[in-house]
């Protein structure tokens, strides 16, 4: 594993592919990277649905866009069928139109394997050069039942074969990835993730509250979350604890467990439960005090501890994946101790609420000017740029 080299930047554009198009998690990954690269002197075919936020749709110079359809979120399945279609059509048509014109291309969040697999295919036959992101070294959840695993499994190797480069978001996600995969001579480079800055940061307000914000899924520790403040609430501290998001549809048994314990402790929890909004998301962060992230089994980098720490808030977090870089970074946080129990979470959010507010600002405030310099999107996206030149050469 190791940083992409700086060399002389490349004439021809690079593309960058994605069926993400939301403005959180892998949609705003994929529409920031684009602009960091451009604000760094790259060329860019963005191949994506439409971006929720049309900001990232104002033309620029050395930007060349195409939009396959979006996936519908609602209507009858039929509907959403035949738009899904659709969508993977427009990707093969943008991804033939680009391979006219350059031949890097760098995957973030690809259509479905049945249908990626394929295109990877076509486009290695025809002498192109993946560069594939793996935000995800092992899956969250695995999406096939297990008598099929191998298949699901197999599908992943044969991606990260297909590319000619990886790029993980932090070392913990490396040393996952080559531990679970043959990945031959092929390189790892760690590229970290960029900030998601949602405007001039407001202090926060003392009120006890803590987020949980992003897809409910098992392995960010749900249940451990609610049951942790309820039994924190119980020992005295005063804090309360809104759940915004939408369940994992391939998890929606646990998330069901889950709603039922926080349904019986309505004076500790809020659900806000569905897809957040911007200009929500940006009102939940203003009224909190700490976002709480009690991840375990994830090996990536966690854009909603990238969100807080770019808005000036304290994490109460586990060290699983990236998060622990961050924390030894000097990010303001209160760390949750393994095993990432009950017990783990009440002890956490009871450190958290011995200090004061205006303490923790301090701290969410200094981490913050630091990791917006250091982890700015130009930043990041000079080094996509400099490993799609080292590709090129190869």
């Amino acid at each position: 594993m190791g940083k992409a080299k700086q060399v002389t930047r490349m004439t021809r554009p690079i593309t960058v592919y994605t069926k993400a198009w939301l403005s959180g998690g892998a949609g705003l990954f994929a529409q920031e990277l684009v602009t960091g690269m451009l604000d760094a002197g790259g060329q860019v075919i963005f191949i994506a649905p439409q971006a929720e936020n049309d900001a990232f749709e104002v033309p620029r110079a050395g930007l060349a866009r195409i939009r396959p359809r979006r996936e519908l979120r609602h209507g009858s399945r039929l509907h959403r069928i035949v738009a899904s279609i659709l969508r993977v059509g427009g990707s093969y048509l943008g991804l033939a139109r680009a391979r006219l014109r350059t031949r890097i291309f760098v995957v973030t969040i690809p259509d479905p394997f049945v249908f990626s697999l394929p295109m990877l295919v076509l486009l290695r036959l025809s002498g192109a050069r993946i560069i594939y992101v793996v935000h995800d070294p092992l899956p969250h959840a695995w999406k096939l039942p297990m008598r099929y695993r191998r298949i699901e499994d197999g599908s992943f190797q044969a991606m990260y074969s297909l590319s000619r480069a990886l790029v993980v978001l932090s070392a913990a996600g490396g040393a996952v990835l080559s531990g679970a995969y043959r990945l031959g001579s092929r390189p790892v480079c760690v590229i970290e993730h960029g900030v998601f800055v949602l405007g001039h940061p407001t202090p926060a307000p003392g009120n006890g509250v803590l987020l949980l914000f992003g897809t409910l899924r098992r392995n960010k520790g749900i249940r451990e979350a609610i049951a942790g403040v309820v039994a924190a609430r119980a020992e005295g501290a005063q804090v309360r604890l809104v759940i915004a998001g939408a369940p994992d549809p391939v998890e929606a048994d646990y998330w069901a467990q889950c709603e039922v314990l926080a349904r019986a402790h309505p004076e500790a929890i809020t659900l806000e439960i569905g897809y957040v909004e911007d200009s929500r998301l940006h009102d939940l962060i203003a009224v909190c005090d700490a976002f709480l992230l009690p991840y375990r089994d994830f090996n990536s980098q966690s854009g909603v501890a990238m969100l807080a720490s770019s808005n000036a808030r304290t994490v109460i977090a586990s060290r699983a994946g990236g998060i622990g870089d961050l924390i030894a970074d000097g990010m303001a946080a209160v760390p949750i101790e393994a095993p990432v129990d009950e017990a783990a979470v009440a002890a956490a959010v009871r450190a958290f609420a011995a200090v004061s507010a205006a303490e923790w600002n301090v701290r969410a405030m200094a981490y913050r000017a630091h990791t917006i310099e250091a982890r700015a999107w130009p930043v990041i996206g000079k080094q996509y740029l400099d490993l799609a030149e080292l590709v090129d050469s190869r």
